[in-house]
């Protein structure tokens, strides 16, 4: 091998090695027991030996010297080279081959003592390993555990294993025949101690931890009788991500919100197959409770789309619907994060059995919060909140009754339809709430890297050029708008604004100007069409507080103000509308569902569009957005 390359062939296995380096605070560490003869071992390793914090290298995969230091009957560990997957650079039969009479050029070897040809750098996991031992012996390994469905090299023989059921390992003629022609038995070989493969016999019960060379005729994902799959199952973890997809889940004669996450299974053999998960200690973090994380078994609701809440699922767990034979079905797992304190995410380690004598390593992972996705509760970081309802809510309000104008007493009744509103909040770091009818989401400028843009919330059209967008739009970074088209801004009545306005009529005070926008049939030529950019509230956002516009100070639109309902500026017989006054009060829920998400009563009181107050309630629904606490151009 030419010296550029053999340079090419490490360069390329260091960037491979970068792939697996795993940040350990959020690692699923499991354990794995090896048992190896005297003589050759072929063994499937599924977790990956991992250094942990503290070590200079922690993260990164061990060296086969840390793995097997102390244990000095290990003299030889080969593995084929990642460049060539899991097979090897032929498509022969191994008959009676040892192991040294393969293409030795493509394996990674190391030895104990150390050889000249030392190339195997990192223990990873879900690959194949060529063990020579001394003496037989028995040992326990902890390393990463990941979610793996394997990935064959057509028209080779590839060296892989499996999981297996621990208690009732599925024969090789259990195993295979549901792959079809793909993976002949006749092609599957076993090695002994003395380093010879052999064919395996059909009857023969499967070994779990251990590599076999198993033929692939063209391309193959086989990995049992029973498939398994799920969304981003390629990074080995079924994450749940942050609670703002929450659903809302049937239980009993109340609803509980729940993150969904539908699994996959795919049964092609002869028999039914019922699948189990039983939870296993996450050596990672020993300290974490099941409690924080809990899973349920749902199901959903015939002839709707709504879903029902199932059983928890506990530490052995065994679903409520079977797979039937050459079917697919699918089964959902709800999550609820039940943890405020510690770290923002919490990682669970399942064994997953597929009902078919198989087995998987299933981590499963939430986040405490969508906008943080490791570190330490409440987080400290550029943009993050100061209290947890600090930053900007935007959220819908779903008006579905209003009083009768028919009946004496105004009764509030059932609406015909339901109006959603958005409506957006702001709330800065010492609790102040102000109503927003638009913001745009941007960024600090920066030149270095070093120095990061942090996000920032501009309401002030005239401080945008001060500021770069967050996203690119054809070539050019924008920011993001958001708005809210049904609640508008009081127009600006003070000396400053209206001055051209009170220089002509030597009215004083806002509420002169008031009652004469109001006594006006036309638009006075000298009125100011300028409004604030957000309007104070009195209370906080939170669970269990009450928001309302002060009694003081309503959202208010006079007769000529650019959003009332019955002006037209065109129209000479509609040049005014009548002043309108607008009262709002939420009442949020005592008990928030998940976190960045308030939900609770909304209640409005219209004056001005018909003789009597005119009031519209329904249901509001808050989510936070972002967590910055001061607004660009706020007054």
């Amino acid at each position: 091998m030419t010296k550029r390359l053999k340079h090419h062939v490490h360069f390329t296995l260091a960037l491979a090695l970068a792939a697996v380096v795993v940040d350990v605070a959020s690692a699923q560490i499991g354990e794995q027991e090896i048992s190896l003869v005297s003589g050759w071992n072929s063994v499937w390793l599924e977790v990956q030996p991992t250094y942990t914090n503290g070590h200079p290298q922690a993260g990164s995969p061990m060296t086969p010297d840390d793995v097997f230091g102390a244990y000095p009957a290990v003299v030889t560990v080969a593995s084929p080279k990642l460049l060539s997957g899991l097979g090897e650079f032929f498509g022969d039969a191994p008959t009676n081959g040892a192991y040294t009479s393969f293409n030795q050029e493509g394996w990674a070897q190391w030895h104990s003592p150390t050889g000249l040809v030392d190339e195997l750098v990192a223990m990873l996991g879900n690959r194949p390993y060529i063990i020579e031992a001394t003496a037989g012996t028995t040992f326990t390994l902890q390393g990463e555990a990941r979610f793996f469905r394997p990935t064959w090299t057509p028209d080779r023989y590839n060296l892989i294993g499996f999981g297996l059921d621990a208690t009732t390992p599925p024969t090789f003629n259990q195993f295979f025949p549901p792959a079809g022609t793909r993976h002949p038995l006749a092609k599957i070989y076993s090695m002994n101690a003395a380093g010879i493969w052999s064919v395996v016999s059909a009857g023969a019960a499967m070994q779990s931890d251990k590599a076999y060379w198993i033929f692939s005729d063209g391309p193959s994902d086989y990995m049992g009788p029973v498939s398994v799959a799920f969304d981003g199952m390629a990074l080995g973890t079924l994450n749940f991500g942050g609670p703002l997809d929450a659903q809302d889940v049937i239980s009993g004669v109340t609803t509980q919100q729940l993150d969904l996450e539908e699994v996959t299974f795919s049964n092609l053999g002869t028999n039914a197959a019922t699948p189990r998960l039983s939870l296993q200690a996450n050596l990672a973090w020993p300290s974490q409770l099941a409690a924080d994380l809990r899973l349920y078994d749902v199901a959903p609701e015939t002839n709707s789309l709504a879903h029902l809440l199932g059983p928890e699922i506990g530490a052995n767990f065994v679903f409520s619907q079977a797979i039937p034979t050459t079917a697919t079905a699918y089964l959902t797992i709800g999550a609820k994060r039940s943890w405020s304190t510690g770290r923002s995410d919490r990682v669970h380690l399942h064994r997953l059995n597929t009902g078919a004598r198989t087995e998987f390593w299933l981590p499963v992972r939430a986040l405490h919060d969508d906008r943080q996705f490791s570190g330490e509760l409440p987080p400290a970081v550029p943009g993050q909140p100061a209290t947890p309802t600090t930053g900007l809510w935007v959220g819908e309000v779903i008006a579905d009754q209003v009083s009768s104008i028919v009946e004496d007493g105004s009764p509030s009744r059932p609406a015909a339809g339901s109006a959603p509103l958005r409506i957006l909040f702001h709330a800065d770091s010492n609790g102040v709430v102000r109503l927003l009818s638009q913001v745009t989401i941007m960024q600090t400028k920066s030149a270095d890297p070093d120095l990061p843009s942090e996000p920032v919330l501009v309401v002030d059209a005239a401080r945008i050029p001060f500021f770069e967008g967050i996203k690119e739009r054809r070539g050019k970074r924008v920011g993001l708008r958001l708005e809210s088209v049904a609640y508008d801004m009081p127009r600006k009545l003070d000396a400053v604004s209206q001055a051209e306005l009170l220089a002509v009529t030597n009215l004083v005070g806002e509420a002169a100007v008031r009652d004469y926008l109001a006594s006006q049939q036309g638009r006075p030529p000298k009125l100011a069409e300028t409004y604030h950019l957000d309007w104070p509230l009195d209370g906080l956002i939170g669970a269990g507080q009450t928001l309302q516009t002060a009694v003081a100070a309503p959202l208010r639109l006079d007769p000529f103000h650019r959003s009332n309902p019955f002006r037209h500026a065109y129209h000479h017989d509609q040049a005014r509308g009548p002043s309108i006054t607008r009262r709002l009060e939420i009442v949020f829920d005592a008990d928030p569902a998940i976190t960045g998400l308030l939900r609770g009563r909304y209640e409005e009181t219209i004056d001005g569009l018909i003789k009597d107050s005119l009031v519209i309630s329904g249901r509001v629904e808050l989510r936070q957005v972002s967590g910055v606490a001061a607004l660009e151009g706020a007054e």
